[in-house]
């Protein structure tokens, strides 16, 4: 598989809100590459169109005109079945308000995506324990989130997300609801993803804890993006180029 098939890219997308008079441009001309082994974060005030964007690239929404091409597979034109086929399939999620079910142990939580997608449940338990041990949670698989920790808590939505294997981990204020160490711990896991896994990493974050930590930066304002930069490499020993 090329470079270009293993990217996130966004060409020149544009999306409103409403109509007539009520009608809001949330995003005006945006452009931006994703690439494995990067960690994208994406800053701005509310209102700017940041969230929109992560819609667009995570395939939950489709542009009013642009392109966003999802590893070599443009999203315009797809039914939403295909859309939904394209998000099991290479897409990972994590939110900032975890969004795990609350009657349902971290196991079953974590392997929700692989009921979606068929697996044999015994086979879904077996890699849903197996991502929990590897976040530091195997003592905290049989119980409910109600039982666990904030941290614990979007660890288990991080291991959710891996579940089906994706390129892509796209995380919506991941830290938000977190404390330091919480959010240190969950910042630095999504950071391994793409540092020593290959995968691509966007977080949209007001969280100035996420600056240092991110490969590159993008700033959108008004619907586009006013400054990117990319940081001094953050890479640990051992990390993949």
């Amino acid at each position: 598989m090329s470079a270009s098939d293993r990217s996130l890219v966004v060409e020149d997308v544009a999306l409103t809100y409403g109509r007539g008079e009520a009608a809001t441009l949330a995003l005006r001309g945006v452009s931006l590459v994703a690439r494995p082994g990067e960690v994208l974060l994406i800053r701005g005030p509310s209102g700017s169109g940041k969230t929109t964007l992560l819609q667009l690239m995570g395939a939950l929404k489709t542009p009013d005109r642009g392109r966003v091409t999802i590893c070599g597979a443009p999203t315009s034109g797809l039914s939403q079945k295909q859309l939904q086929a394209i998000r099991l399939s290479r897409i990972g999620f994590v939110f900032q308000f975890f969004n795990l079910f609350p009657t349902l142990t971290a196991w079953e939580n974590v392997a929700l995506p692989l009921d979606l997608v068929g697996r044999d449940r015994r086979a879904g338990e077996r890699r849903a324990r197996q991502l929990l041990d590897d976040l530091g949670l195997a003592h905290r698989a049989d119980h409910r989130p109600g039982q666990l920790s904030g941290g614990q808590r979007q660890r288990v939505a991080v291991a959710r997300a891996l579940a089906h294997d994706p390129l892509i981990i796209l995380a919506d204020e991941p830290t938000a609801a977190l404390d330091g160490a919480s959010g240190q711990t969950v910042v630095e896991t999504l950071r391994g993803l793409a540092h020593r896994e290959g995968r691509i990493v966007v977080l949209v974050s007001h969280d100035q804890r996420l600056a240092d930590k991110a490969d590159r930066e993008i700033t959108v304002e008004d619907g586009r993006i006013v400054t990117e930069h990319a940081k001094p490499s953050t890479k640990l020993s051992g990390e993949i180029a």
